[in-house]
């Protein structure tokens, strides 16, 4: 078996295996990943205090420690305080500290507690006296009775700046109340979280280890000497051991069992409380508490208060401007300011106030229950009266005068909210209201127009569609009567022209008065083929049957060119499609019309023609070399077909027509036509 004393425990732990540790202290050296390993412990020591859970748990020390011991079953209800033991076990790594899984136990006889060991506040805040038999002298600040199906009632004790609470088993000792100074002894436990990390230590007094009353409460707690809330945390050459100082003043507000704010002749003071006898505004009171330290202005903590005197209401100082809110710290005020805006907190109503250019908060804190929203209205002058609460930024100077930067007025009911002024009809509220109803009322009208305007486009569309069917009938018939002329009237003229020339050919001997009537005849036959194919090309556009509307104007361009000088050029650009009967029929006359001019009229030799399929147009282009003519006084054309023709259709189409031409300087004849109507 090994043994080894506390010093280099860590060192030799990771170089031995099968130790065996024999002290409390061995034990406490050893860091969690160690505790876990299960290490043998054998010791002896003497029981300090039964713990939790009970019957399965002790407070062993013996000369070098404390250590808390645990037991899978209830292993320790034979032994108490005072028992010397010998234990046997392993070790776990705790919730907190190092601490022994004991498998054996057995009472070898009786002996004293070690001595406790004196200690600070801050050294119980370090978490090192984990198990530790401590003593600690303090002020107790709150007594707290047993809870119910419990033997165990506690108190508050301050020490050395801090406070910590202190276990005790009943019966409860009268003698400690508020503001006794005790003297205990007392095992250190701690509270702390899953991280294993240090919340705040918890002194648990051994069953049977009475209290020390240094100096019990006063009989009369309020003959402690009134002093005034402007005099509380200033310079004394006097060290105060904490105890509680005795203020009087007058109600201003009340928060039962939470807050308490009163008014002396020199300031207000706000009060923390659990008490919740009834108070009112305007109740004088003798207030006993503790002075709080670090904070910004003066505060009395743990507090307890009786009513002294008859009611007095305590009129507000009223601020002429938001700076002067700093001189009144906890005090009860009352400032003129415009309402700026109103919105809900978890547990009232927060008001948005401004003056001077100074925006501050006012607060009503309220019930559930009475959480209605007073008939109160942004852009309103009103008065608030309530208590002032001064906010200072969390960047403190390291020494000298710590400067607030904004406050807030605690409202204590609705009514310390005075409308002086209602706000003007025009606020931005019922402006917004008005721009919403002006802006229904446009995007209706809107929606009227849109709903008018697409049924114009319809009824226009209908019509169009109607038109077009029309046209498309009437083409249809023209087409049937140009094929009706073609396969009768120009076949029989053709043949009747034909027999013409065989007779006249074979009228050998004939008189010049009949060969003459032969001519005459063979030319009304040729004139009468020519009319009877204009008639067809007027009524029937043959090729946009089988083709569309570029290679019949390239077909038109050849047919005319044929046999000819003339040198013809066809040029398309953009993103060529199909259009309806009505645009493709009278462009590609119109087309027809001009390329005709330009080889018959004006002797051209060369003829370029352009269609341009834009997105929201149609252009077709005809320019040639020929003669031209004087657009002002243009000749007229057999047939029809000349300028006004090319304006009728140019018309129909909704197009733009435009001759650019002159005497010997050839012509040009250019057409747009929408179709984003078409």
């Amino acid at each position: 078996m090994y043994v080894f004393a506390a010093s280099g425990v860590r060192g030799e732990l990771d170089v031995l295996s099968t130790v065996v540790l024999t002290n409390a202290q061995q034990i406490r050296h050893l860091t969690s990943a160690q505790a876990a390993r299960s290490l043998p412990v054998r010791l002896r020591g003497v029981v300090v205090d039964e713990s939790q859970p009970h019957e399965r748990a002790l407070i062993l020390a013996d000369q070098t420690a404390g250590i808390y011991l645990l037991a899978a079953t209830n292993l320790f209800a034979p032994y108490h305080r005072n028992d010397l033991l010998e234990i046997n076990g392993v070790t776990i790594p705790g919730e907190f500290a190092p601490c022994v899984l004991t498998t054996e136990a057995m009472k070898i006889g009786s002996a004293p507690t070690p001595a406790a060991r004196i200690v600070t506040y801050q050294q119980l805040i370090t978490g090192a006296l984990d198990a530790q038999l401590v003593e600690i002298a303090g002020v107790v600040r709150q007594c707290w009775p047993a809870e119910t199906n419990s033997d165990i009632w506690s108190i508050v004790l301050a020490s050395d700046g801090g406070t910590f609470p202190v276990r005790l088993s009943l019966p409860q000792d009268q003698r400690v109340q508020e503001d006794a100074e005790i003297r205990v002894q007392a095992v250190c436990l701690y509270q702390f979280n899953q991280k294993r990390q240090v919340l705040n230590p918890v002194l648990q007094v051994p069953r049977g280890v009475p209290v020390q009353i240094e100096k019990p409460q006063p009989a009369d707690p309020y003959a402690v000497p009134l002093q005034s809330s402007a005099s509380l945390l200033q310079f004394t050459p006097d060290i105060p051991y904490g105890h509680r100082v005795h203020v009087r003043g007058i109600v201003t507000y009340f928060q039962p069992g939470v807050l308490l704010w009163i008014r002396d002749d020199s300031s207000g003071l706000r009060i923390q409380t659990r008490q919740q006898d009834s108070l009112r505004a305007g109740d004088e009171v003798d207030v006993l508490g503790f002075p709080g330290y670090g904070s910004s202005t003066p505060l009395l903590e743990d507090a307890i208060y009786r009513k002294s005197g008859g009611k007095t209401l305590a009129s507000p100082f009223r601020l002429a401007n938001p700076s002067e809110a700093y001189d009144h710290q906890d005090d009860l005020v009352a400032i003129d300011a415009t309402l700026i805006d109103i919105h809900s907190i978890v547990d009232g109503l927060a008001l948005s106030l401004e003056k001077s250019g100074v925006v501050f908060k006012a607060v009503l804190k309220r019930s559930p229950s009475a959480l209605s929203r007073p008939d109160w209205e942004a852009g309103s002058l009103v008065r608030a009266s309530g208590v002032c609460t001064v906010m200072y930024d969390d960047a403190r100077p390291v020494m000298g005068v710590w400067h607030p930067q904004s406050f807030q007025i605690l409202l204590r009911s609705p009514d310390d909210l005075t409308i002086i002024k209602k706000p003007p009809w025009w606020t931005a509220k019922h402006i917004i209201f008005l721009l919403g109803i002006v802006a229904v009322v446009s995007l209706a009208a809107s929606g009227a127009v849109m709903f008018h305007a697409r049924r114009r486009l319809d009824e226009q569309a209908h019509r169009r569609a109607m038109a077009e069917a029309e046209f498309a009938a009437i083409l249809t018939e023209r087409n049937r009567l140009a094929r009706e002329i073609h396969d009768t009237l120009t076949q029989g003229l053709t043949a009747t022209s034909v027999q013409l020339q065989l007779v006249e050919k074979h009228a050998n001997g004939a008189s010049e008065l009949m060969l003459g009537h032969l001519n005459t005849s063979q030319e009304l036959v040729l004139s009468s083929l020519e009319e009877a194919r204009n008639s067809i090309w007027n009524m029937r556009s043959q090729v946009l049957e089988t083709g569309d509307l570029t290679g019949a104007l390239t077909g038109i361009l050849k047919q005319m060119a044929d046999g000819t000088e003339t040198k013809t050029k066809i040029e398309v650009t953009g993103h060529e499609r199909r259009f309806s009967p009505v645009i493709e029929n009278n462009l590609l006359r119109l087309g027809q019309e001009a390329v005709t001019n330009a080889v018959k009229h004006a002797g051209a030799k060369n003829i370029k023609l352009t269609l341009d399929f834009g997105p929201k147009q149609l252009s077709l282009t005809v320019i040639d070399d020929g003669c031209g003519f004087d657009a002002a006084n243009p000749r007229w054309t057999k047939g029809g077909y000349g300028l006004v023709g090319m304006r009728e259709r140019a018309t129909e189409l909704l197009g733009d027509l435009r001759i650019r031409t002159a005497p010997n300087q050839g012509t040009e004849i250019h057409l747009t036509v929408p179709l984003s109507d078409k």
